[in-house]
């Protein structure tokens, strides 16, 4: 460095010394903190002007950044050096002391690089940054990362260390870099401080290995906008060095807590009565079942009270006019047996649950326990046994169903005193929602469409049959989409794309089996069969998915999908991982890893394949639909509660050549997970 930026250095560790001593004597207290969500830096993770920070964004952060500085590497011969580009960048805390996020780079928005010159830059990246736990943050703090992670054309790729510490309203952070095109940002050593004189204030000065660097951040107050949401905006004021020079950028940004997840203490059972020292509610067996654990065997009396068989009627009758299907109750001395179907709480049949929990608690004054058992298709899926006259405490209440006794060859049922149902069962429900397939960044442009609407309409048979037909319609496309583009084969097609029947067997209480026979893609019929197994606490899965298709208008086109998954889910975490090997519907063979990062009702993805080729991607799962949904009596029109979209890119190539990607899975619209078991969060005690 030269001399001015070693008076620069010095001029700022001066100050920070200063301030140190000051605190001392002074009695200023030393304190850590995390880094706010919204903080990014240029490249995209979360830091000053260009360098890192050591924390990474809190769990359940997400933020997203418009920034016009990027590193330049395909300058044609000449050297390379910052630019004035386009920059978006995601980022999501989708761990504790885990951040990942993703960043896509261009110059000209429509450029063809095959027929096209000067088109610069185009390009998507990934960026991982883990924070090492266990060490106090009145310490100091430890983070490594990746930025381009997997990347093959090198433009960002790097690996980096990086320790800090806050000292009041200071924090300082030093590290050491290593990027695969040298004479660059993160080339060596490098570090930062920050000054905040006010919370929405931020000072910044940092050596990024190549150029000292000069700059402010500021940030709405929290509290201002609605939603927790903040407006974030960097400017860099000053910088000079060896790659850069009296030259100034910006950034602006939101950032936002990802998700619903503090609205989900709804899954809490609130308390009939308060009491202060009384006992919480406690969760035995139902009645009659004979499996060997720890639950208890309440008594039966031989006959029904009036007043009990009165109150089951009322129940139900409540609940049928709240809009539940095949709801039965019964009484059968101090026990209360009551089983309805979900179709109200179709984000998560967990707040069903709770909800009918509610109702029989205060409804109910002359049964001792209820047995609540939720039905899907009229097979029995899920149970929990609750106490009705104790009284409990405000304490937290957390949902710990129990998969339902009974099977196809089993099933046991008391003698109901009522049955009803919101409406026919058969009545058609449809759901409505979006579809896209997109090229992001490629060599043919930088986002790249097709996007349509889609309505599937199902229809219950009888018990564990369903008739489903999805019909799709192109609304919008982009050049390479319509006729005779690049992308036309992978556009939406304005079809009906799928038409089954399907049966599903309960062969145990853990153990499914479905058969489902029709047409799928748009030209492919066949038979699928999906049979899951799970373990006694729904924590783990095996399942297989197999299948047999033939082209409708080809006839020698055959495929054959043989797949082997498995499954783990974490409730703590509320973090799923699926794991699948095999044969996939295109033939290729490999293994695929399918993520997701629950935050309440909606979810991150990540997901790895492997097999002709190397992808990864990163999405998200939004529902569309309210937390209740309502329905007719004769039909019901709901948004879907589980859409997706996801950003792929090709990875561990020399060549980043253009793929849908395979590892591709057919499967039923309406799955086991899907249908019966809650998207597999259905897990016991």
């Amino acid at each position: 460095m030269t001399s001015k930026h070693w008076t620069l250095v010095g001029g700022a560790v001066a100050c920070l010394k200063a301030f140190f001593i000051a605190g001392l004597l002074g009695g200023v207290t030393l304190i850590s903190c995390r880094v706010s969500a919204g903080e990014l830096a240029f490249p995209g993770y979360s830091g000053y002007l260009n360098i890192p920070s050591a924390t990474v964004l809190d769990h359940g952060g997400a933020a997203v950044q418009y920034s016009d500085q990027a590193w330049e590497t395909r300058n044609s011969g000449q050297q390379n050096s910052y630019g004035y580009y386009n920059n978006v960048a995601g980022l999501f805390g989708i761990f504790p002391n885990v951040e990942v996020g993703g960043r896509l780079t261009w110059d000209k928005t429509q450029c063809n690089g095959y027929t096209e010159k000067n088109c610069g830059i185009r390009d998507l990246s990934a960026n991982v940054k883990i924070q090492a736990p266990f060490i106090p943050e009145e310490w100091f703090t430890l983070a490594a990362g990746v930025q381009d992670l997997g990347g093959e054309t090198d433009d960002f790729e790097a690996v980096y260390v990086v320790a800090g510490r806050q000292f009041g309203p200071v924090e300082i952070s030093a590290g050491y870099g290593d990027p695969t095109i040298e004479n660059r940002y993160l080339d060596g050593p490098f570090g930062g401080v920050s000054y905040r004189p006010a919370p929405w204030l931020n000072l910044m000065a940092e050596y990024d290995s190549q150029d000292v660097r000069l700059g402010l951040g500021a940030s709405t107050p929290e509290g201002l906008l609605p939603l927790g949401m903040q407006v974030n905006g960097n400017v860099l004021a000053y910088d000079e060095g060896n790659t850069e020079n009296d030259r100034t950028f910006f950034s602006v940004g939101l950032s936002i807590p990802f998700g619903n997840q503090p609205s989900k203490k709804r899954l809490e059972l609130p308390n009939k009565t308060t009491r202060t020292n009384a006992s919480p509610v406690s969760v035995s067996a139902a009645p009659g079942t004979s499996q060997g654990d720890d639950r208890s065997q309440p008594s039966l009396t031989s006959g029904k009270s009036n007043e009990g068989k009165t109150t089951a009627r009322r129940i139900g009758q409540q609940l049928v006019e709240e809009g539940y299907d095949r709801v039965r109750v019964a009484s059968e001395g101090d026990v209360l047996h009551l089983q309805w179907e979900n179709n109200l709480y179709t984000r998560d049949e967990r707040d069903s649950i709770l909800d009918v929990a509610k109702k029989v608690q205060a409804a109910d004054e002359h049964h001792r326990i209820a047995t609540l058992t939720l039905l899907n298709q009229n097979i029995p899926v899920s149970e929990r046994t609750i106490e009705l006259k104790q009284a409990t405490t405000e304490q937290p209440y957390a949902i710990a169903a129990r998969f339902a006794p009974g099977s196809l060859l089993n099933a046991q049922e008391p003698e109901w005193d009522f049955q009803g149902s919101y409406g026919p069962t058969w009545k058609p429900r449809i759901t409505l929602s979006p579809t896209i397939s997109s090229g992001v960044a490629t060599e043919y442009g930088v986002w790249d469409a097709s996007v349509g609407i889609s309505a599937e309409m199902s229809v219950s048979l009888w018990t564990g049959a369903l008739a489903s037909a999805t019909y799709n319609a192109e609304v919008y496309a982009t050049e390479d989409f319509e006729k005779g583009g690049v992308f036309y084969d992978d556009r939406q097609r304005t079809d009906l794309t799928e038409v089954e029947v399907q049966q599903t067997f309960k062969l145990h209480s853990q153990l499914y089996t479905s058969l489902h026979a029709g047409r799928y893609v748009s030209d492919w019929n066949g038979l699928l069969n999906e049979t899951l197994l799970l373990s006694s606490n729904g924590r783990h899965s095996l399942a297989y998915l197999g299948g047999a298709f033939e082209h409708a208008e080809f006839d020698q086109a055959e495929r054959n999908q043989i797949l082997a998954r498995y499954s783990y889910y974490h409730p703590g975490l509320n973090t799923q991982f699926d794991v699948y090997g095999g044969q996939f519907f295109e033939e290729d063979t490999g293994v695929r890893i399918d993520s997701r990062f629950w935050f309440g009702d909606y979810a991150l993805t990540l997901s790895y394949k492997n097999t002709d080729a190397e992808f990864v991607s990163l999405g998200w799962v939004i529902p569309l639909t309210p937390e209740k949904t309502g329905q007719f009596k004769y039909a019901q029109i709901r948004g879907d509660a589980d859409w997706n979209y996801n950003v792929q890119t090709r990875i561990n190539e020399d060549a980043n050549f253009i793929s849908f990607g395979g590892a591709r899975v057919i499967r039923s619209s309406n799955p086991i997970r899907s249908v019966y078991l809650n998207r597999g969060r259905l897990p016991n005690r």
